[in-house]
């Protein structure tokens, strides 16, 4: 077992362990078991609907059990979608390449360069000289931390920052022998990258999750963006104080992710028992790890060049993105007239200079006629290898493969079933507050909420008004519980990237994020119901005619 794999050699020794079947060789068995059971969906009357209908599932629990590599499930509705008659390739492959996948591109570029900079060993010292040795108290802090930042500026760009940070603090742990960092279980891959242990788990979740809370009531970014410029067209008041709706929500949201990492993750109640000695034992080696950071902080000497000129690249990006296009005022984006800049427009443009600016200066001293201490090259800020070594690549693929799952909603027309279905039963608001509260919930934990408010936020406006229960009936819960990104990694860009430098499994994510969903959509529910008016004036009003005379461009 310990020795490298070779062409010819068996992946594991013969022995008589049947557990190692179930282990291991069950994928196998559900690649072909799961098309075969679900294959009844495809009888169903509306042909394309339910074509869809049967992919997502097949693909989804395909993610979820882990079957195949996240890579190439993320190509499934690229080959099969228009195999089956639900939507063109061109539509299908334009999808794949949104604003939204490119911003990811960019902060997984400057979470990388922070690492070969160093930076994110320096913003760790300074944490952990907070923090000491307390997990418990280094998670809360990463909740605040994130949760706030990602309130002010774009909350895939915050969860890469924080999500490097974070990791070379767990880093320093480990080298500690206070945390074990990787789990000792044996990974379906030979040689493939360990899976974390329960503890590190827990701390890279809350960055992913507190993300998703704190952009919820972000005024700066998308979905909010979106939702704000559909709901100012089609209601008759434009819904200025709508962000306020998300507030309580968000602060709610933050206390029960903290709890119930703490008590899943962290081994708040004492179980499971190892776990709880361990993060005991960690907390009470505070001293000794300040002390460390203090000793390593004088042996890594004054900041380089290097780390503050990504420091100040990350001050830039965060100077574009607050500037961009606020709901209060008028931003840079909103001069230019020609065409909209998405937030990938600022942060590519600062990868850009990633890669062109220089590490180092020593070849300025030959302008003074003085030689370099010692001889050697000046690289840029991040290289194009190191990049491509460290990106998660197919993470992001299944996160632009729920791209492809909006557009198949929509090219094969079980948005519009979804609309007959509600109106043929003449729902009243209540159940109509439900039916799009659950549906907004259900459909975010498949893809991200920037491409679901851009795509199917109008046939919810559609469906208010043909059900004679109020034009934003259906609309305003459903864009509201588009924010209830917990249960996936494709579920949200922050989840993307926390996932794919942590590897954290989708089953992960479903345990980490079952009570915080639960507890968000109510969360969520109430105070839309409470607040609806405030935020969303006359959302209930039903309109004089069943015309929908609006039309939206995505």
């Amino acid at each position: 077992m310990a020795e490298d794999y070779k062409p010819g050699q068996l992946p594991y020794p013969e022995q008589d362990e049947r557990k190692r079947f179930c282990e291991f060789h069950y994928k196998g068995v559900l690649i072909i078991l799961i098309p075969l059971l679900l294959s009844p969906i495809l009888l169903g009357p509306e042909v394309l609907a339910y074509r869809m209908i049967y992919l997502t599932i097949c693909i989804y629990l395909y993610y979820i059990f882990n079957v195949m590599a996240h890579g190439a499930i993320a190509f499934l509705f690229i080959v099969f979608m228009p195999v089956c008659g639900i939507t063109t390739s061109k539509a299908l492959c334009t999808a794949h390449y949104s604003d939204l996948i490119f911003e990811v591109y960019g902060s997984v570029f400057i979470g990388i360069a922070m690492d070969v900079s160093n930076l994110s060993e320096r913003l760790a010292i300074i944490m952990i000289k907070l923090v000491g040795g307390n997990l418990r108290l280094l998670q809360i802090l990463l909740t605040i931390c994130t949760g706030v930042t990602s309130i002010l500026f774009e909350n895939p760009f915050m969860a890469a920052f924080w999500m490097k940070v974070a990791q070379a603090v767990i880093a320093e742990f480990a080298k500690a022998g206070i945390l074990t960092a990787d789990s000792d279980e044996e990974t379906y891959e030979r040689q493939a990258k360990p899976y974390p242990s329960w503890p590190v788990i827990g701390i890279y979740l809350t960055i992913c999750y507190s993300a998703n809370l704190g952009a919820m009531m972000s005024p700066f970014q998308n979905p909010n963006g979106i939702i704000y410029t559909i709901f100012n067209i089609f209601l008759k008041e434009s819904p200025k104080g709508f962000l306020l709706v998300f507030v309580l929500p968000t602060i709610l949201g933050l206390i029960v992710v903290a709890l119930w990492i703490n008590i899943i993750f962290l081994g708040l109640l004492g179980f499971p028992e190892a776990v709880k000695d361990q993060v005991k034992a960690a907390a009470g080696n505070g001293d000794a790890m300040k002390k460390a950071m203090s000793d390593k902080k004088d042996a890594m000497g004054p900041w380089s060049i290097h780390s503050i000129l990504v420091l100040v690249f990350i001050f830039c990006s965060l100077f574009l993105f607050v500037t961009r296009r606020p709901l209060f005022f008028q931003g840079w984006d909103d001069q230019i007239h020609l065409a909209n800049c998405g937030a990938s427009v600022a942060v590519i443009l600062m990868c850009v200079l990633y890669f062109a600016v220089p590490a180092n200066y020593f070849f300025c001293r030959y302008y003074v006629c003085r030689q370099p201490d010692k001889p050697g090259t000046t690289p840029s800020l991040v290289g194009w290898k190191t990049v491509n070594l460290n990106t998660p690549w197919a993470h992001i693929f299944m996160l632009a493969a729920g791209h492809g799952f909006a557009v198949g909603l929509r090219d094969s027309k079980l948005l519009q079933l979804f609309q007959e279905s509600l109106v043929r039963r003449q729902p009243d608001a209540g159940f109509c507050f439900f039916i799009a509260s659950t549906f907004g919930t259900l459909f975010s934990m498949l893809a991200p909420a920037t491409v679901l408010a851009r795509i199917t936020l109008l046939t919810m406006f559609r469906t208010g008004v043909l059900t004679k229960t109020g034009t934003g009936s259906v609309a305003v819960p459903y864009a509201a519980s588009l924010h209830n990104q917990f249960l996936l990694p494709c579920s949200s860009a922050a989840n993307t990237i926390v996932s794919g430098w942590g590897n954290i499994r989708p089953f992960q994510y479903l345990i980490g994020g079952i009570v915080p969903a639960i507890a968000t959509m109510l969360f969520i529910g109430a105070f839309v119901k409470l607040f609806g008016e405030d935020g969303f004036p006359d959302y209930l009003n039903v309109a004089d005619n069943n015309d929908f005379k609006y039309t939206y461009k995505p």
